[in-house]
């Protein structure tokens, strides 16, 4: 009871401390029975992410919103009821693009409209996407025309890909070369040997293709991810019955049916295997722990926790469960590069209170030196007002994918 007490609070403080009344906000919604119970949540986000705009109009207006899902595609239309109506729609893919839909909405409706426009003065100078205090440089970036939910770097060629698209980069060009089955929608993508693995949301289950060319060559119904030059292999687990959370992964196994020691309450999908502290014989397991904390691991036994915590994605799988709102978050891949990782820690600011209402200030791309006494954490990129959906090394670069509001952009820096 205490996550909507704190998230009731806080909502409350931002209205107190607004310097005009709130905008009314009306949500209806129409569609599966598990979408509709989101429409508290969703005018909740709404209502807030207005006054964080400032985009409250200052008269009797009032906002009409209206979702409807059909299959996977969710209609959204809303209604500025003002003295000078004003209207927006967007066809969604998935309930992950909701909230750059609802930014984009804010930006169209409301905050173009309270911009004062009697006096008309220079604009400012508009500020880099991504400043870094000192080098690496950042060299010019790659817009995509779609939100971008993973990429990886097949030899020397860039895929990226969309919820239902595998795309091949052509330079500055996003060519579709692969698309999901039937209602599959990717959540990440990864290299192995001499194809790419696309995790897959399908079914109400994971689902992992192997893809060489265009072609699909080999499929589970589980979640797949290369450890190494191994293929290590999942079910994620959900149990109302457990105290300390309800989902947990089943113990991994190998593509030769051989289990993978692995412990439990730590993240699957975004784990690795390196050999990051050369003192240690083998190779160390990297992954998050239950609290979203980098840890290495020689078999079960911890050799190093960081220090910060770090915030899932936007992208979730959902069990169709009675009770409670069991979802498992993405959690940002993991990098083993030289003595250390590159991860991503999406900031979320006061809107983690939310708990499901995904809404990011900034995001840092951190680089991880679990040797290094004290200070074994530093910045290579900050990024503000959007999200960072993934990394990938490239030819002694990184390549940086950040998720805006409707578009993504690739940068690429130089370690």
């Amino acid at each position: 009871m205490k996550r909507p007490f704190i998230c009731l609070f806080l909502l409350s403080l931002l209205i107190a401390s607004s310097p005009s009344r709130a905008i009314e906000v009306v949500v209806e919604m129409t569609g599966p029975e598990d979408f509709v119970q989101l429409k508290d949540g969703i005018r909740k986000t709404i209502t807030a992410r207005c006054l964080a705009a400032d985009a409250s109009p200052g008269d009797e207006a009032a906002l009409r919103v209206s979702l409807m899902q059909l299959g996977e595609t969710i209609s959204f239309d809303a209604v500025l009821d003002s003295q000078r109506p004003k209207a927006f729609h967007r066809d969604v893919g998935s309930r992950g693009e909701l909230s750059g839909v609802i930014d984009l909405m804010i930006e169209e409706l409301l905050v173009g409209k309270t911009r004062p426009t009697a006096v008309p003065s220079p604009a400012p100078e508009e500020k880099p996407l991504v400043e870094v205090a000192a080098p690496p440089p950042i060299e010019s970036g790659i817009e995509l025309p779609f939100i971008a939910t993973s990429l990886a770097v097949l030899e020397g060629t860039v895929f990226v890909s969309d919820g239902k698209t595998l795309y091949r980069m052509e330079g500055d060009r996003a060519v579709p070369c692969w698309n999901t089955p039937g209602s599959a929608r990717i959540y990440r993508i990864y290299t192995y040997r001499d194809s790419l693995l696309a995790l897959t949301n399908r079914r109400e289950s994971f689902h992992t293709y192997r893809i060489r060319g265009s072609e699909t060559v080999q499929n589970w119904e589980r979640c797949v991810i290369p450890l190494g030059d191994t293929l290590v292999m999942s079910r994620l687990m959900t149990d109302l019955m457990l105290s300390d959370g309800v989902n947990s992964w089943e113990n991994p196994v190998t593509n030769t049916g051989e289990a993978y020691e692995f412990p439990q309450g730590f993240d699957f999908v975004s784990a690795q295997v390196a050999d990051v502290v050369p003192s240690q014989s083998g190779l160390e397991t990297i992954a998050f722990d239950r609290l979203g904390r980098v840890t290495l691991l020689n078999g079960k036994n911890p050799l190093w926790t960081s220090e910060a915590k770090l915030a899932t994605l936007p992208l979730y799988f959902k069990n169709k469960v009675n009770g409670p709102d069991a979802r498992y978050y993405l959690m940002p891949r993991i990098l083993p590069y030289e003595n250390g990782v590159i991860t991503i820690a999406n900031e979320q600011g006061p809107w983690k209170f939310l708990g499901n209402v995904k809404y990011y200030s900034s995001s840092r791309i951190l680089m991880l030196d679990p040797g290094k006494s004290g200070d074994n954490e530093r910045d290579l990129v900050t990024i503000r007002n959007h999200y960072c959906a993934d990394i990938a090394l490239d030819e002694g670069g990184l390549i940086v994918l950040v998720v805006k509001k409707s578009t993504s952009l690739m940068q690429r820096i130089d370690l």
